[in-house]
């Protein structure tokens, strides 16, 4: 099942735009254009998001990757909403491409998030909790009852903008649950790290 615009029915605060936010159609994983457009996105997010953390020259994501996100059904993409002339009556239309999501089932009950990108011009004005809600009520379709994610942190030094993001998720009902040892599930990347991190992982029960 793939809700394809969720978030579209719900009317945003004012002043902000709204979302339309689907999961591709698996054709869209050979579209290398897409596919590029949504890698630079996702990896200039986390630019900022993550900076200091890792060695200069890390990259989040590529193309390889999210091509094989989508052909899994398993990324969700944000765009600008967009409204046609008053003379068409076509809804709603897809604007520019601001913010993207992965979304996967972990078991039965759960589903979990990560990649969560949106566009630095457009955040602070409400655009992540309607992800949010689009991608709740996506688990919720699926027979979920609860939504994980996490949040790497150094631990040498505060890194303001994850202390901001982990406030942000208490706010939206995230409990953290326990702390991951990066080491131990990514040995791999641990070479690619600036310094000594943690992960700590939330939940957030739907029902």
């Amino acid at each position: 099942m793939s809700p394809s615009a969720l978030a579209n029915g719900t009317e945003a605060a004012s002043g902000t735009p709204r979302l339309v936010i689907e999961f591709p159609p698996v054709t869209a994983a050979d579209n290398l254009s897409e596919i590029s457009a949504i890698t630079e996105l996702v990896n200039r997010v986390f630019i900022d998001a993550e900076a200091g953390i890792w060695n200069e020259g890390f990259v989040r994501t590529s193309d390889a990757e999210v091509a094989d996100f989508i052909r899994k059904g398993q990324l969700a993409l944000a765009y600008l909403a967009s409204s046609p002339p008053a003379s068409e009556d076509q809804g709603i239309q897809k604007g520019q491409l601001v913010g993207c999501v992965c979304v996967k089932r972990a078991s039965d009950s759960m589903c979990t998030l990560g990649m969560l990108s949106l566009d630095k011009t457009h955040q602070g004005l409400g655009l992540g909790r309607e992800i949010f809600k689009f991608v709740e009520e996506y688990c919720l379709s699926l027979g979920g009852t609860t939504l994980g994610l996490d949040i790497l942190m150094p631990t040498s030094y505060d890194h303001p903008l994850k202390t901001r993001m982990h406030a942000w998720y208490l706010r939206l009902g995230f409990q953290q649950v326990r702390l991951g040892d990066f080491g131990d599930d990514y040995p791999a990347l641990v070479p690619l790290l600036s310094g000594p991190v943690v992960y700590r992982v939330f939940e957030k029960k739907l029902k």
